[in-house]
């Protein structure tokens, strides 16, 4: 049998972005205007101050007609189009992301997040000093910052999203100097400091993330797989418990944790947080923990076991490879 016990499983959840919005948000927003406007009027913020014209008027009314209809109220269209704003910049399409802050600003100038948004848009043009300016606009319509924690927590994502994580935890870092107890700033800047394998400030920020919010599922994990990683099973195996006590349904704690149990050679805890996972995985993946499963049987020389969870590993499938593993350890361990 191969080394290194079911590797494969979910190793790391990443964090879910708390900011205005991630890239895998289901926005339900087809793009209408792909074709340029004249002079580019509605790829600057706020329209770059240019006169439009009576037909431009005219589609914007229509367009603030529509968006009551649709949203209810004008704030709520705005914050609609400023998520948007922020989804394609997410996704590298920054002229559609301004075309949708325009959009947001047209329904609501006084929101201090418009301005945001057009300050986020200028620093992916590299356009640092109008970006300034724009971020001092929105201070101005910001009542205790609490827009401006949001814009901080979008820029750090989206710097993520690009890997530049130095860039990322030093705009979190703002996040903290405004607002020492926010928890999710210090789970982001632990989990970027684990991606960069700085395992003593990943631990530090984890650490206290947990301590801010003790119902931080997501930071128990990292910390967790963090330990296992430094072969300090036991702790990994607290961390990870503690996650499953906050979320009982956490498929990545148990597969996480069974990792740890096997690394410290308790293949009984290992069988049974894989036989919980598949109470709680898909169908699709049902096949690959059967696997693993066996593979945690033979370890206990429970060849019996063991050939019968890969029977079941077989009769739920999986990728090509994963099909052709099984039928391989069929051959050799169940003659």
């Amino acid at each position: 049998m191969r080394a290194g016990l079911f590797v494969g499983v979910l190793l790391l959840v990443h964090l879910t972005a708390k900011a205005q919005t991630t890239p895998d948000s289901k926005l339900e927003y087809l793009e209408t205007d792909a074709l340029r406007a004249k002079d580019r009027i509605n790829e600057r913020p706020r329209y770059g101050g240019l006169t439009k014209t009576a037909a431009h008027l005219e589609a914007d009314e229509l367009f603030i007609a529509q968006s009551l209809r649709q949203y209810g109220t004008a704030q709520a269209a705005r914050q609609a189009h400023v998520n948007f704003g922020w989804h394609y910049l997410a996704t590298n399409h920054a002229p559609t992301a301004i075309k949708r802050f325009n959009q947001a600003w047209l329904l609501d100038s006084t929101a201090a997040d418009v301005y945001y948004g057009f300050s986020a848009y200028l620093l992916h043009q590299g356009q640092a000093k109008e970006a300034e300016q724009f971020r001092q606009l929105g201070q101005l319509h910001d009542k205790g910052n609490e827009a401006l924690l949001q814009y901080y927590a979008s820029l750090a994502y989206n710097q993520s999203l690009r890997r530049d994580y130095p860039g990322a935890i030093a705009t979190n870092e703002k996040i903290m100097a405004l607002a020492p107890t926010n928890a999710f700033a210090h789970s982001r800047t632990g989990y970027w400091y684990m991606l960069q394998q700085d395992t003593a400030r990943a631990a530090h920020y984890l650490g206290r993330a947990v301590q801010l919010d003790p119902q931080d599922s997501v930071s128990y994990l990292n910390r967790g797989w963090l330990r296992y990683g430094q072969k300090q099973y036991p702790k990994a195996v607290a961390d990870f418990t503690q996650a499953i006590r906050i979320n009982a349904h956490y498929i990545g704690a148990y597969a996480n944790r069974a990792l740890a149990h096997t690394a410290a050679g308790n293949h009984a805890a290992a069988i049974a947080d894989l036989q919980q996972c598949l109470e709680l995985v898909p169908p699709r993946d049902k096949g690959q923990f059967y696997y693993y499963i066996a593979q945690a049987r033979l370890k206990t020389n429970d060849a019996s076991g063991a050939c019968a969870a890969l029977r079941q590993a077989q009769q739920w499938g999986g990728t090509p490879a994963l099909e052709k593993e099984i039928k391989h350890l069929l051959k050799s361990a169940c003659r």
